[in-house]
């Protein structure tokens, strides 16, 4: 069975989702009570400075020592991991393809793939899943869910669990990891629309399409959190530190029917990110875009907000004015039956609830 495969298998009953990000480490355990789910455990600790490049881990060491302490100091019992890869390098795309079974997919993916990876396909691990057998209206063509991501990346990812004194039960991507969050936590109606999860990290960006519980398409984008904190720190002659810093002090989008005064550093801010922000906006149309092209006219009914740079002020409010669809942010904390989270006060935990989406995702692989 490939990595790729076991997305979509049962997981052992405990279990520790890790995130492993390129500015923080999250590690979660979530349970399944009569009540409904529990968060047993969340850790977040700051990523080792110039361990992670390009969403690739480049000192395995430096990170293995940073979760052995937290797993010590949260005594943390569980020794299976499930953590996820992230970044522009992996490749989410649904295809189409003859009908054919899943063993016959297995053999055939890989000569498939070329057609889609931006790198060779023997530095890469690849899978496929079956999202349909056949299509509307053609029985001789069934709809496939490709993933990739380079063999290093995987394997780096692992080594570094390894190193750890933890036992990897998988590596997922992180765009396959989010909606499953969703899908224990939201009402079936909800889920029967047709929803968008934006998760804004530090490096990138996914667009993940989910609709009835299954992913749809899913494109990672090389804009994040860094990138406006990039564009302050240009366009301030600051420091990357005192500009993210200032971003997180002041930084507003200003909300053109909003006639509320805006201090003059906020409205200096504001006009130093607007052509990353207009970026950003730009490639999540392109990405609806190309959905309503693949699926006849479909279109996106309603936008999740999640990841560390979801939380910058009035960016949901913009984003649903630029891209005429509701947006509201990702509050898995809240769907959980103990709404309090360990070891967090309840402002520190409205502060990380957006960014512990993902390892939450990977901490419930087991309670599908």
């Amino acid at each position: 069975m490939s990595f790729f495969q076991k997305l979509f298998a049962k997981g052992a009953p405990s279990i520790i989702g890790l995130d492993i990000g390129s500015t923080t480490i999250k590690l979660a355990q979530i349970a399944k009570t009569s009540s409904g789910l529990k968060l047993i455990k969340l850790a977040i600790q700051q990523t080792p400075s110039l361990a992670i490049k390009d969403g690739t881990i480049v000192d395995p060491g430096a990170i293995a020592q940073e979760i052995k302490d937290m797993v010590k100091k949260h005594n943390v019992l569980a020794k299976q991991v499930v953590s996820a890869v992230s970044g522009q390098p992996i490749v989410i795309r649904t295809i189409t393809m003859p009908a054919m079974t899943q063993k016959e997919l297995d053999n055939s993916i890989r000569y498939e793939a070329e057609r889609y990876i931006p790198y060779s396909v023997a530095e890469a691990n690849i899978s496929g899943h079956i999202l349909r057998k056949q299509l509307p209206g053609d029985d001789k063509n069934m709809e496939v869910l490709l993933m990739a991501a380079p063999k290093e990346m995987i394997n780096n990812h692992q080594e570094t669990i390894n190193q750890s004194g933890l036992q990897v039960e998988a590596i997922e991507l992180e765009p396959v990891a989010l909606p499953r969050i969703m899908g224990l936590t939201m009402g079936q109606e909800e889920l029967k629309q047709t929803i968008a999860l934006i998760n804004i990290g530090a490096g990138s960006t996914s667009i993940t399409i989910v609709k009835e519980g299954i992913l749809r398409n899913s494109r990672t984008i090389a804009i994040g959190g860094n990138s406006f904190t990039k564009a302050i720190a240009q366009g301030m002659n600051l420091s990357f530190e005192d500009a993210e810093k200032l971003k997180k002090e002041k930084g507003a989008i200003r909300i053109e029917k909003d006639a509320t005064p805006v201090a003059p550093t906020v409205m200096r801010l504001f006009n130093t990110v607007l052509p990353t922000l207009t970026e950003l906006v730009t490639e999540i149309q392109r990405s609806f875009d190309f959905y309503r092209s693949r699926y006849r006219g479909e279109s996106v009914d309603l936008i999740y907000l999640s990841g560390g740079s979801a939380k910058f002020k009035n960016l949901d409010r913009y984003l649903g004015g630029e891209l005429g669809v509701h947006v509201e942010l990702l509050r898995p904390f809240q769907k959980l039956s103990d709404t309090k989270v360990p070891g967090f006060t309840a402002e520190e935990a409205e502060e990380v609830e957006q960014a512990s989406a993902v390892v939450l995702g990977l901490a419930c692989r087991h309670l599908n």
